[in-house]
């Protein structure tokens, strides 16, 4: 079921009329179910795999917590006799039992997700393999390998859960029906964001009475969403596809940058935009879900872009890899050693260059199973380290040349300069393969054509976007940067327009509605199901 679906605006709205009826303690058992009902349009058999996930999450977290009661009692029995090394050691044997069980459960959920999504892919590259080394051996892919809808959103909140209830971030959820709504909860099984039981999970235990405000605050974003992905990601959709096709080899360094610029514009609004929907529908119920996208095209660096672009996901991969990679056990001791041989600096930057590839292959190879996503994740990781460890000689630069880093200018010229460079990551990314990605690269810097860049030979409109079309899209286009530009100085939208006189508001809302019925792409071959991220 398609988020901009009429069937989907029905469903919702049906939830909602029964979820605010009810009597609130069986709120959560009416989002539950909607959430399963709405996960069984993708199929009866990938329900198993989120009912799988959520058994063997909830029955490892309740053993942890046990485990740590356990504890707790055993304390309690021995009073205030218990000695420092006593309390110590007991520590020590609950923690080694809690770690194994999250452990095994962890591996469990990952093996599950891996198998699913990568076992094909690694199949293919171990024949490869055997291709080069002339080894006489085939594997057979799997066939009909059936991937959950949200499968790495769902096990992403799954392991985290998991992992908090190891380090007794908090008590482990006693319902099962409430950690089942927690990993299936409808809005985010598509797309996301990656939430955590403390932000969301908390929410389902509360009782939710009908706000107005709630309504209609998330039918606003909602709109929002619907003119992001429809009007200008489904616009801009058939350009890429053209131009990043296995006809690739027939177009020039310009189209290629077109093409990049296109599909920057295509997947930015339809992956904000549905995570705007997501936002929107959940508010609508009364649930507050994090921000995943705070205007990524104006990072002014690479690592300031990763915290904007899919903000849950970098969140997520911070606290569960980046910390826990940057201090582990060879890290450390490889740090201690270069301090022993007098490398201070040396030993301080060592953790900072090597994480950030840990970190990024596992982004890459998240994104999708194949060697291309590798290579976007490697590419960014380079970036991000490279960066790290020339800030000194950045920063001598800036200041022998005397640059005002506090000048318009000079964030402008980093936004642009951070753009291009992640253009080179999307088109990693985007091409059919990494061989294409290599020779549209080169030709970008090789192979300029002016005609089309000056739109001299009416070419721009031969790839699916016609004059009006394009037209259209320019419009669109300005009316996301603009309103970017505002939020970007601080402006609350949602909040701004709620102060305007009732007129102006009621004028502002018919016009985005107008505009997203007439303006969006509709049509036979037109398939809304087709969020980019839904196959993630």
């Amino acid at each position: 079921m398609a988020y901009t679906s009429l069937g989907f605006l029905a469903f919702l709205g049906i939830v909602i009329l029964i979820y605010y009826l009810v009597p609130k303690k069986y709120q959560w058992a009416v989002l539950l179910t909607a959430s399963y009902i709405f996960y069984l349009f993708s199929g009866v058999a990938q329900l198993a795999f989120i009912l799988g996930t959520t058994a063997v999450t909830y029955f490892a977290a309740l053993l942890m917590q046990k485990k740590r009661d356990a504890y707790k009692a055993e304390l309690a029995a021995i009073g205030p006799e218990v000695t420092r090394e006593q309390k110590q050691e007991l520590k020590k044997a609950v923690g080694n039992k809690i770690r194994r069980v999250q452990f095994a459960s962890v591996i469990a959920v990952l093996i599950v997700l891996a198998v699913v999504k990568y076992l094909n892919f690694a199949i293919e590259s171990t024949n490869t393999v055997f291709n080069v080394l002339n080894i006489d051996a085939y594997l057979s892919p799997v066939e009909k390998m059936i991937v959950p809808l949200g499968i790495s959103f769902y096990s992403f909140q799954a392991m985290g859960y998991l992992i908090d209830i190891g380090r007794g971030r908090y008590a482990a959820e006693k319902h099962f029906g409430r950690l089942a709504l927690f990993l299936s909860f409808f809005p985010t099984i598509v797309q996301g964001p990656i939430n955590r039981y403390g932000d969301l999970g908390v929410q389902f235990n509360k009782e939710h009475s009908f706000d107005y405000d709630n309504l209609k605050y998330g039918a606003q974003l909602m709109l929002w969403g619907f003119f992001k992905k429809m009007v200008i990601a489904d616009r801009a959709a058939p350009a890429v596809t053209a131009i990043f096709s296995s006809n690739y080899a027939d177009y020039n360094g310009s189209v290629y940058f077109f093409g990049m610029l296109m599909y920057a514009l295509q997947i930015y609004c339809d992956f904000s935009g549905g995570i705007d929907i997501a936002r929107g529908a959940a508010q609508t119920l009364g649930f507050n879900l994090p921000q995943n996208f705070e205007r990524p095209y104006f990072s002014t660096s690479v690592a300031d872009y990763w915290r904007r672009w899919h903000a849950t996901l970098g969140a997520w991969m911070r606290e569960y890899v980046f910390y826990p990679v940057m201090l582990s056990k060879p890290l450390t001791k490889i740090s201690k050693a270069l301090r022993k041989a007098g490398k201070a600096k040396l030993a301080k930057l060592v953790p900072s260059v090597v994480t950030p590839f840990v970190v990024f292959f596992l982004i890459g190879i998240w994104h999708g199973a194949n060697w291309k996503y590798v290579a976007f994740g490697l590419y960014n990781a380079t970036i991000v380290a490279g960066s790290v460890a020339l800030a000194p000689v950045f920063k001598k630069t800036i200041e022998k040349l005397h640059i005002n880093t506090e000048a318009f200018s000079w964030k402008l010229f980093t936004i642009v300069r951070t753009f291009l460079v992640l253009g080179i990551s999307k088109i990693l990314v985007k091409s059919p393969g990494l061989k294409a990605a290599l020779h549209i690269i080169k030709s970008i810097f090789t192979e300029v054509d002016l005609d089309f860049v000056f739109g001299l030979d009416g070419k721009i409109f031969t790839f699916g976007i016609d004059e009006k079309n394009m037209f259209v899209l320019f419009v669109a286009v300005l009316i996301l940067l603009g309103v970017s530009v505002l939020q970007e100085n601080g402006m609350k939208m949602r909040e701004t327009l709620a102060k305007q006189n009732i007129a102006f508001r009621w004028a502002v809302y018919f016009i985005a509605l107008i505009f997203v019925l007439v303006f969006g792409v509709y049509g036979p071959a037109y398939n809304a199901a087709d969020f980019i991220y839904g196959a993630y």
